[in-house]
């Protein structure tokens, strides 16, 4: 036989066109991953900045903070952090220890933080910050701190649970 017959070049080229199909979605979904990586590591990173803001005011002080974020419009650039807490909890709802996104935002208690890049201040996402504070003596009080990206899909490539950071926090 000389050559190839034109019923085995389709099938060659059935299967390099597969794996190819196959490599592109593999790519495809590396990125996005990487995307979903980006905004799950800057929102951990946004809770520790509210979590050391709120621990740096005594337990007993009932002290405002500010967080400032890069966002252009002056008049939402700045945010107040309540550090006030209460026995039984002060600010975003609680279920099962753990923020509860689904209520209603509660003020001095969240904020939409405008997260950009360093470098040319586009922006690069919002993110929904949320705390809540229990006083557990005079002179310790417990912070829960959850953020997560705003409008965020929740398909099963882009779902990303809030993160959520404890601790407690004393004189």
């Amino acid at each position: 036989m000389a050559g190839f017959t034109i019923l085995e070049m389709m099938i060659a080229s059935l299967v390099l066109v597969s794996g190819l199909t196959a490599c592109m979605m593999l790519i495809i979904t590396a990125m996005a991953n990487d995307g979903r990586s980006k905004n799950d590591s800057s929102a951990t990173l946004l809770s520790q900045l509210t979590m050391e803001t709120i621990s740096a005011v005594p337990a007993n002080a009932t002290t405002s903070m500010t967080v400032v974020d890069c966002n252009p419009a002056g008049a939402s650039a700045s945010h107040t952090i309540n550090t006030t807490g209460s026995g039984t909890g002060a600010g975003a709802p609680l279920s099962a220890g753990v923020i509860d996104f689904s209520q209603a935002t509660v003020s001095g208690y969240s904020m939409t933080y405008y997260g950009c890049q360093a470098s040319t201040g586009d922006r690069q996402m919002l993110y929904d910050v949320r705390w809540n504070i229990q006083t557990i003596s005079p002179d310790a009080k417990l912070v829960i701190v959850a953020s997560k990206p705003t409008g965020t899909p929740t398909h099963a490539n882009f779902f990303a649970v809030p993160v959520t950071l404890k601790m407690i926090v004393g004189l």
